[in-house]
């Protein structure tokens, strides 16, 4: 008898008090950015989740948020390549070109061997209709990343660049 009463106290005092942490929790879940921010919140100097913030408000349109979440994450890890092609991504998107292709070339040269930054700027130059220049570059993504999964739109990509360029 005593061990079913001490039993329901626990269950009476313990199941409310996690439900209300899962509550809790799951505020932060809610979406990527409120994750990211409170991961930013308990970890300020972790460089990764910098970049991560900045990829969901980058997302979510939030470029300008974005760029100044890439930026901490190269202050505090000044070689971090991803971070500074996400700051160019976040760049093309609001137009600033010479800014773009100033931390596409930074990643470059960081990481000549991360296919991913290949691709975004290769797709950033045609996207700006300079298919000459954009041609070694997505080429190069498909050089270091064959089976990648934007290999199939690159491919059609420089088919296109082809044609334009056949055209003349």
């Amino acid at each position: 008898m005593k061990r079913r009463w001490l039993d329901t106290l626990v269950f009476i005092l313990v199941v409310p008090f996690l439900i209300y942490l899962t509550y809790e929790r799951n505020k932060v879940w809610k979406d990527d950015v409120a994750l990211w921010e409170d991961v930013v919140a308990k970890a300020p100097d972790n460089a990764r989740a910098h970049n991560n913030l900045g990829r969901a408000l980058g997302v979510n349109g939030r470029d300008l948020e974005a760029i100044l979440e890439f930026k901490k994450a190269t202050d505090i890890f000044p070689e971090y390549g991803l971070a500074y092609m996400n700051t160019a991504v976040s760049y093309g998107r609001i137009e600033m070109t010479p800014e773009a292709e100033f931390y596409y070339k930074k990643a470059m040269d960081l990481y000549p061997g991360l296919a991913d930054i290949y691709y975004n700027y290769g797709f950033f130059l045609y996207s700006k209709q300079r298919y000459e220049e954009a041609l070694p570059v997505l080429n190069r993504y498909i050089e270091l990343d064959p089976t990648g999964p934007f290999v199939p739109f690159t491919n059609k990509l420089l088919e296109d660049i082809a044609r334009k360029n056949y055209g003349k």
